[in-house]
């Protein structure tokens, strides 16, 4: 047999409650906002992809007020794509330049900077379309000085290690730039599933060391 145990009631103390007072709303160093909205903006482009995600969508996803995002950023949603493509390149410089200053020949250090490229783009497919795609419909030229910009400092760091091949200074300019484009190419045939990464990367590397006589 279940026998059903009923509390005593509370008894009065005479005394009304003392009322509850609001939660404070907590002031954040606005450096940690700034990054807060822009990690947050990240994942909402990274998700729906620029031209689908405006302002309004970040703010709620931000729990702040639109007020507070043209605070940070003036110029608006332009301006705040800037800020995460800005972000997604210092990621992806950093994963570039650990692989590049491996104490090995130029051309084992030019295969790891190209396995970083393509695994950095295999963990995070959005971050091609982000630093690479979505720049050139947004129709700001912000955004698309950024996009070219990026690609210059990425040519670059291939041209550092192209440098020891031996190839005129004019000729490493042109062979970076060329072999960006290829590997991007075969980042994105990597992407759509045409391609499996480890044989993207083993042609690439083939095309980018060929000059390379160690």
């Amino acid at each position: 047999m279940v026998f059903a145990v009923t509390a005593a009631p509370a008894q009065s103390t005479g005394q009304a409650d003392p009322p509850r007072q609001p939660a404070k709303r907590v002031r954040k160093n606005p450096d940690t906002r700034r990054a807060e909205i822009v990690a947050t903006a990240r994942q909402v482009f990274a998700a729906t992809g620029y031209a689908e995600s405006g302002l309004a969508e970040i703010a709620s996803a931000a729990n702040v007020s639109k007020g507070l995002l043209y605070h940070y950023f003036p110029e608006g949603r332009p301006q705040l794509f800037v800020s995460v493509m800005q972000g997604l390149l210092g990621e992806f410089q950093q994963r570039l330049r650990q692989a590049s200053k491996m104490p090995f020949s130029p051309r084992t250090r030019m295969e790891h900077l190209l396995a970083a490229l393509f695994g950095f783009f295999d963990e995070n497919p959005s971050a091609y379309r982000l630093l690479f795609r979505d720049p050139w419909v947004t129709h700001d030229d912000a955004v698309e000085a950024s996009a070219i910009a990026t690609r210059v400092q990425i040519a670059s760091e291939l041209a550092t290690l192209m440098a020891g091949s031996g190839l005129p200074a004019d000729d490493v300019v042109a062979a970076s730039t060329g072999m960006l484009g290829f590997a991007l190419a075969n980042v994105e045939l990597c992407i759509a599933g045409q391609v499996d990464a480890e044989t993207a990367w083993r042609v690439t590397c083939e095309y980018a060391t060929s000059r390379f006589t160690d």
